[in-house]
């Protein structure tokens, strides 16, 4: 058997020793190369579980024997599509970077922060998945605060906060796991199969833990207050990375939450209106916006919340659903945040009031924006449509038309959205002249991303039969 995960571990780790070694100017190339690697690894291990069903493991290593803890990676049928989201999200922002604008420390941190994603989504078991969350967490803290703009200290102290009381929650909750299973054990597949076996109270407090450490990484209101400044003081690529994928760090993690703590069920007519009202939320605060990464932050934090209402469902075909929704949410959020750069470039601003005309300073960068939009709000033969429809069947199966109340958000949002692009995106009319106009890099990117975005979304089957 071949060694996909060694070759992805080490094509990465390889990377990160080069950037650092090895001068600026061929930094640019090695982030290329790398998730070059890592994209092309993670599209054979899909087509692998498409073509026979099974899924992929690497080689096991004892890693502290004593508690049963193993250095061992798994492809599951969850964590297939979120290797999938994470290596093209990965590729495109290495590849939208442009030889110019990526420096060594920006590389390396690149490559570290997706180092964590592809371990944190194929760990085997909690205490791997602990240690590649907290390598995340410490990417992330300096992607903001080393590639950020001009507040990017204290976003990134703001965020350091919440990830380290979200981490405390988590370790605390995975501890509580260990010793409430039949036979103490961290692996994730054992906990999923027995976790009905604990007792009542300690699946309580194992849950009300977990909930809130991934309720902070997703984000969910009203634990979402580092969001808006960590995905706007980033750099492109930052934003890109954390809105794109961090975020995922909080929905599999949810995710898994309710599969081994059965007692989640109890909850799910709660956790939706939670859903529900973090999603309002979330478009009301949208509207008032001027600042278009900030608005663009709030959207994310609405698709979040959708993805937490198809968890909530306790439905298979909600839960297929949200997994398929962090794939399209990944994928469209990525291009935005991109094209936002781009803009930002263009003109100079990042507030919509001073935008005009991008169609005319650049057609790829405002039709990609309107393509992201598409994805986001789902319209048909894109990710977020087939996302969209399976979330909200298994919500209507779950909860009937209070499960539906959420649609109403993404109205809402399409709406401000596309009175975005009639005013700022569309509109020439006292267009102001764009200096810069976008990279061959850049648009390089919106390709990569808008690709799959029709891709999964013209042939769902592909990922779906591996899901299902």
């Amino acid at each position: 058997m071949i060694p996909e995960f060694s070759i992805i571990f080490a094509a990465l780790a390889l990377g990160i020793v080069l950037a650092a070694l090895l001068e600026k100017r061929f930094s640019y190339y090695i982030g290329i190369a790398a998730t070059a690697i890592v994209l092309v690894v993670v599209l054979l291990i899909v087509a692998y579980e498409y073509a026979f069903g099974a899924s992929v493991m690497a080689q096991t290593y004892a890693y502290i024997p004593q508690f049963g803890v193993h250095v061992s990676f798994i492809a599951t049928p969850i964590s297939a599509v979120l290797l999938t989201m994470t290596a093209i999200v990965l590729f495109a922002a290495a590849l939208s970077s442009g030889r110019d604008g990526t420096s060594k420390g920006a590389t390396v941190l690149m490559l570290l922060f997706g180092l964590a994603a592809i371990g944190l989504f194929s760990s085997s078991n909690l205490i791997l998945f602990f240690i590649f969350w907290d390598v995340g967490v410490v990417a992330t803290f300096f992607m903001i605060s080393y590639m950020g703009s001009a507040n990017r200290r204290s976003a990134a102290l703001k965020f350091l906060v919440y990830s380290l009381g979200a981490s405390a929650a988590l370790l605390l909750g995975i501890i509580l796991i260990y010793f409430g299973t039949p036979v103490h054990s961290f692996n994730i597949a054992y906990i999923i199969s027995h976790g009905s076996l604990m007792p009542i109270g300690i699946q309580e407090s194992i849950f009300v833990l977990l909930f809130v450490a991934f309720m902070i990484k997703m984000p969910i209101f009203p634990l979402h207050s580092w969001m808006a400044d960590a995905y706007t003081e980033s750099s492109t690529q930052g934003s890109m990375l954390i809105s794109g994928v961090l975020s995922k760090f909080g929905a599999y993690g949810m995710l898994l939450l309710f599969l081994m703590m059965p007692i989640a069920s109890k909850y799910s007519a709660y956790i939706l209106a939670l859903a529900a009202i973090s999603a309002f939320y979330a478009v009301l605060v949208a509207i008032n916006q001027s600042d278009m990464k900030r608005l663009i932050s709030y959207i994310s934090m609405l698709d979040m919340s959708i993805i937490l209402v198809g968890i909530a469902s306790i439905t298979v075909i909600g839960r297929e659903g949200s997994i398929y929704g962090m794939l399209a949410h990944g994928l469209g959020i990525a291009l935005l945040f991109l094209v936002a750069g781009s803009i930002e470039g263009m003109f100079g601003s990042r507030s919509i009031k001073f935008i005009r005309g991008v169609v005319e300073g650049s057609a790829s960068t405002a039709y990609s924006f309107m393509l992201g939009i598409f994805s986001i709000t789902g319209v048909p033969l894109t990710v977020g449509f087939i996302a969209d429809l399976l979330i909200f069947i298994g919500a209507f199966s779950a909860f009937g038309l209070y499960g539906l109340i959420p649609l109403g958000a993404i109205l809402l949002a399409g709406g401000l959205l596309y009175l975005i692009v009639s005013r700022s995106i569309v509109n020439g009319r006292n267009g102001a002249e764009a200096p810069y106009l976008p990279t061959a890099a850049q648009k390089a990117g919106y390709a990569v991303l808008l690709l799959f975005i029709f891709a999964f979304g013209m042939l769902p089957f592909i990922l779906l039969k591996i899901i299902g």
